[in-house]
């Protein structure tokens, strides 16, 4: 179990993209958060001034044993 924060960008388009672990949990953990993250649904991208914009996040994911 751990957390993993993953850093990637929305596109103009919508699309997820420059998925990157941002701090890591553990080897096995890191590829499964990257592969969920590259599995989303395209979002919908930002708009600043009336004009689609890449934004960059981070978020985190919380791996558990339950």
């Amino acid at each position: 179990e751990g957390k993993v924060y993953i850093r990637f960008v929305i596109n103009k388009l919508g699309e997820i993209t420059n998925v990157e672990v941002a701090k890591s949990a553990d080897p096995i953990l890191d590829k499964e958060a990257v592969r969920i993250v590259k599995s989303m649904p395209n979002w919908k991208p930002g708009i600043q001034n009336g004009e689609k914009v890449n934004v960059a996040y981070v978020i985190p994911i919380t791996f558990s044993i339950l």
